[in-house]
């Protein structure tokens, strides 16, 4: 019964890890093989609009592949706004606001972050004249691990200064399947119980053995 009880442990934390890492698998592999699909629709920005902004976020994204620091301050002279400025980040406590801390954020992700590949062509960009907002996804392979290869989602909204679109709002947000993660909890969860119910049983009967 033990050897029993321990093999159903060992395989249902198998099965967790196992689980786990689904989570991070492309979740929209069709448009990563294939840019000139659209995930989210080309948006009703003006083809002039589109292409001027387009330019902005292909030079966004060779800085990300790059990592170039040494071109850092002309990369976010021409890139960033210099009023009003708030960037989120992957994770919750990345909250940037300012030019200077959008600046300190860049810079890190250059440093210690990883490659960032987006899908420029295929972005959702709308609005137009002063202000514009888009969004684009792809993925993310960090220096760690050339395993861990994570899909990115990146939104922002952009303003017309001195002539050219620049980044007011921008987020980084990874676009995991989190639904794999509801499975592991509930699975472990049903590892614990099966914990819980082992331990009272010995203790039950250690105790029926003491009496006796």
């Amino acid at each position: 019964m033990k050897i029993l009880l321990n093999i159903l442990v060992i395989l249902g934390l198998g099965l967790a890890l196992f689980l786990s890492t689904r989570t991070f698998q492309m979740t929209h592999p069709k448009y990563h093989d294939d840019p000139s699909l659209s995930l989210y629709e080309r948006g009703n920005a003006s083809e002039e609009v589109r292409q001027e902004i387009l330019v902005q976020l292909e030079y966004f994204n060779e800085g990300y592949l790059l990592r170039d620091t040494s071109i850092m301050d002309v990369y976010m002279d021409r890139l960033f706004a210099r009023e009003n400025i708030l960037i989120l980040g992957t994770m919750p406590g990345e909250i940037y606001s300012g030019y200077v801390e959008a600046a300190d954020l860049v810079s890190s992700d250059w440093l210690y972050w990883g490659d960032v590949n987006l899908l420029v062509e295929s972005s959702n960009i709308s609005g137009g004249d002063s202000i514009a907002w888009f969004s684009m996804i792809g993925n993310v392979e960090f220096d760690m691990s050339s395993l861990l290869d994570l899909p990115l989602r990146v939104t922002g909204t952009m303003v017309r200064e001195e002539q050219d679109w620049k980044f007011q709002q921008l987020q980084f947000q990874f676009d995991l399947n989190t639904q794999w993660v509801l499975y592991v909890i509930v699975l472990l969860a049903l590892l614990l119980l099966v914990g819980i119910i082992r331990l009272i049983y010995v203790i039950v009967r250690s105790t029926g053995k003491g009496r006796a």
